[in-house]
């Protein structure tokens, strides 16, 4: 029991095990529990005050808007795309309960993390889709030239087996030729005697 332990946990630490994907899917949906949370936090700590968090931190508010839209769109699609969203709606949240200069700090760079990630996935997946068109070019490309190696085969044997039939054709021709010039036109068959 303690060795079927010791992989996944492994497997956990380094996000290289079998499970590694349900691990990813865990913590993609973990955000829907931390983005409730966190709005009622928000919700409470606004409670007897003048103004929205919507107009005491627009930026973050509206990112955490945005992203919490993909999170929750893409949440069946794509767990990584997921995960992005997730994390930067928690972080969006966060950082209007965080005093303004921290919230700040910690807001900025998570707001370009996303950003930076969604390039690497598509560079991957923009990287994916050249390997596979190459694939499908070079498989089109080998799959003609063997039609057409084919073809050219199939043309040389018919021009062969034409040059063989133009000679036999020549063949029967000359002897055609032989036997009916053996027939005289003096030897016809009226001017044959008949035997009485």
């Amino acid at each position: 029991m303690e060795r079927q332990q010791q992989p996944m946990q492994e497997g956990r630490g380094t996000g290289e095990g079998t499970d590694a994907p349900q691990l990813d899917f865990m913590v993609a949906k973990s955000f829907n529990c931390l983005i409730p949370i966190l709005l009622t936090v928000i919700q409470v700590n606004n409670e007897g005050k003048d103004k929205s968090a919507f107009e005491t931190h627009p930026a973050q508010m509206w990112v955490f808007v945005f992203s919490s839209v993909i999170y929750f769109s893409a949440a069946q699609l794509s767990v990584p795309m997921a995960i992005i969203s997730g994390s930067l709606s928690s972080v969006s949240l966060l950082s209007v309960l965080l005093p303004r200069l921290l919230g700040a700090l910690v807001f900025i760079p998570w707001a370009f993390v996303p950003l930076i990630l969604a390039c690497q996935i598509h560079e991957v997946l923009i990287r994916h889709a050249c390997l596979q068109l190459h694939h499908k070019i070079k498989t089109i490309i080998s799959t003609s030239i063997e039609q057409l190696r084919d073809a050219c085969r199939l043309i040389l044997a018919y021009q062969i087996h034409a040059v063989s039939i133009r000679n036999a054709c020549r063949q029967l021709h000359g002897k055609i030729n032989t036997i009916i010039s053996s027939f005289s036109p003096t030897t016809s068959i009226e001017q044959q005697e008949l035997p009485v």
